[in-house]
Order: C-alpha cells, then sequence, then structure tokens
C-alpha cells in the first residue's frame, strides 16, 4: 500500500508539475475550475467519450480473445483493461501495463502464453491505430489547420507514425522472432527450473499469434473499428471540455495533435507519461487560449482517463484475487516442479 501511494503521490506530483508549466499560477486559482459553457450537448458528448474510453477497450479484448477460441466476460475484460491501464501508470514508460493485463486475463481462465500474445496484439492494433490516425492529422493541419507544427516536430511526427506502422506489421505478420526468442530464453541456466512453464507458454503464445494474423478481414476490421473508436472517444473527452472551459480549440486540431502526442507518450521514462502528456496538452492544444480555459479540462481529462485507474486497480485487484482462479489453474498449481512438460515433446 506504502508503494502504491508513493507512486500516486509522484505520478500527480509529475502531472502537476507539467500542468503548471503549460498554465503557470492558473492551476492555483478557485475560479480555473468554474465551467463557463456548460451545455448540455457538451455534457452529453464528454459523459459519452469517457464511457466509450473505459468500454470500447471490454469489446476489443472480448473480441480478440473469442476469436482465439476463449470465452471472457464483460467484466472479467474490464478487470483486465483496468490491469493494463492501472499497471502502466504504476511503472515507467507504461511497462507493467502489459503483465497487468496477462495476470487478469490468466486469472479469467485465458492460459498465460494466449494472455501474452494478447498483450503483443493490443500493443499492434494501437500502434496501427496511432501510425494511421498521425498522418491524416498532419494532413490536415498542413491543408487546412492555421496550425503550425516546427519542422522538427513535423519530422518527428512522420518518422514515430512511420515506425508504428512498421512495428505494428512486423509483429503481427512475423510471430515467429518473438516465439524464438522465448524458447531461447528458456535454455538459458538462469531460467533452468522455468524451462518447461516458458517452452509451455511460448507454444500458446505461437498459437495465438497465429490466429490473429490468420483472423478473417471482417474481424480485423471490428477490432481496429473498436480500438480507433476507443482513442478518439478519449481525444474527443479533451475537446468537450476544452469547450465547456471557454477554450476556443477546433475538434480536429485536438484529434491531430493529441495523436501525435499520445505516441510519443509511449517512450517517455514517467509512469504513464505524467508532466510530459500535461506539459505537451497544455502548450499545443491551443496557443491561442488563456491558460485559465486550459488547467482544468487537462486535470480533469487526466483524472478520468488515466488517475482513475488508481481507484479501480486496486479495487479490481481485489475482487479478482479473491476469486477462486480456473479449475485447469489450479491444477496446474499443484503438479510437482518439472512435471508440467513431461511426457510431452518441447
Amino acid at each position: 500500500m506504502k508503494r502504491l501511494v508513493g507512486v500516486f503521490a509522484l505520478t500527480l506530483l509529475l502531472g502537476f508539475g507539467g500542468l503548471y508549466l503549460a498554465t503557470r499560477e492558473s492551476v492555483f486559482s478557485p475560479a480555473t475550475y468554474a465551467a463557463v459553457d456548460l451545455r448540455p450537448e457538451l455534457t452529453v458528448v464528454a459523459v459519452l467519450s469517457l464511457l466509450l474510453v473505459w468500454l470500447a477497450p471490454v469489446v476489443k479484448l472480448q473480441a480478440l480473445t473469442r476469436a482465439q477460441g476463449h470465452r471472457v466476460g464483460a467484466w472479467d475484460a474490464f478487470t483486465a483493461h483496468v490491469g493494463q491501464v492501472f499497471g502502466t501508470a504504476m511503472t515507467p514508460s507504461g511497462t507493467g501495463g502489459a503483465p497487468g493485463l496477462v495476470l487478469a486475463l490468466e486469472r479469467s481462465g485465458v492460459p498465460l502464453g494466449t494472455s501474452v500474445g494478447i498483450a503483443v496484439q493490443l500493443f499492434v492494433l494501437d500502434l496501427a491505430a496511432l501510425g494511421v490516425l498521425i498522418p491524416a492529422g498532419l494532413v490536415y493541419i498542413v491543408a487546412v489547420s492555421p496550425l503550425a507544427l516546427p519542422p522538427a516536430v513535423t519530422a518527428l511526427a512522420v518518422g514515430a507514425a512511420a515506425l508504428a506502422l512498421v512495428g505494428s506489421i512486423v509483429l503481427a505478420r512475423f510471430p515467429g522472432a518473438l516465439y524464438a526468442l522465448i524458447r531461447r530464453a528458456a535454455t538459458w541456466r538462469l531460467l533452468r527450473r522455468f524451462r518447461e512453464r516458458l517452452t509451455r507458454m511460448g507454444r500458446e503464445y505461437y498459437v495465438s499469434a497465429i490466429a490473429f494474423r490468420d483472423l478473417p478481414l471482417k474481424t480485423f476490421a471490428y477490432l481496429h473499428a473498436a480500438n480507433v473508436v476507443a482513442w478518439l472517444a478519449n481525444f474527443v473527452l479533451l475537446w468537450a471540455l476544452l469547450a465547456a472551459y471557454g477554450a476556443q480549440a477546433r475538434l480536429l486540431d485536438v484529434l491531430a495533435v493529441l495523436s501525435i502526442i499520445t505516441l510519443v507518450g509511449f517512450f517517455v521514462p514517467t509512469p504513464g507519461a505524467s508532466g510530459f502528456t500535461e506539459l505537451m496538452v497544455g502548450l499545443a492544444v491551443d496557443s491561442s487560449a488563456e491558460p485559465t480555459s486550459i488547467a482544468a479540462p487537462v486535470a480533469l481529462w487526466r483524472a478520468g482517463t488515466f488517475y482513475l485507474a488508481y481507484l479501480l486497480g486496486p479495487l479490481c485487484a481485489w475482487l479478482l484475487l479473491s476469486r477462486r482462479p480456473p479449475r485447469w489453474l489450479r491444477r496446474r498449481a499443484r503438479r510437482p516442479a518439472g512435471e508440467d512438460g513431461a511426457g510431452r515433446g518441447a
């Protein structure tokens, strides 16, 4: 619990620091947090966007597991998504997101290797979505928007988008490389005691990766659509909050800028890119707006899409761990060490 509180305090401090650098003293003013244009339609858009941010990934997870022969209920999929966001919030550069997802999926009855495969596939979908949204946003900025990005930022965005698309294609179409790495790790002396489990996990991962690679086009389209909806809902939520606080930000400007910031944020070595995200959004989303119209919406947006995980994560973890694990997982836990692969070829 002390570690959780410490990480939360650090993340909050980083986020507050980034927001302060972008908006200065306005973050301390109570008047900053009073909405000036809370129209009913903006409230509806904000609420629906927030719901989609948390529910669209549930649909995506259920579709992925179902396509690979496993049934995961809506609650279990929601718990797995919360575990992923919570793991991201707890670790530098979000490195704990995938382990949090894998733990929740395995506890819900999905084999370990398949869970690892699904974690990789979700990363592939995110790379593909941002790799498409960023070029589309850059074309809009150059051809239509009055926004002017510095040449260095434009070059960085183009390079990041190209790298994201190439990475998503390589991970999706050529799963043998990671499978070979898992098999090689199983031969290391340091991991000898886990050899059978690593070998089994590698086989399960490879089967999962092949199933994902060979999904029907209709299923691929469904997965990508659900993923893009989740990202766009995240960005639209910020736009609705900006509008409610009087910032004259254009919707397409927000979508274009946030796509770039989000992808670059994957590589920032702070938990959930805290500090970097608040700073860059505060500076870039609308350079003509007053700081008082930016501080509150950015703070509320991050609270609803990121910091909420610090509340939901421990709650979901407690509910997950208090439940009996699947029968096959209990049987495996009772086997003596080294028996997992007995009588089977590696």
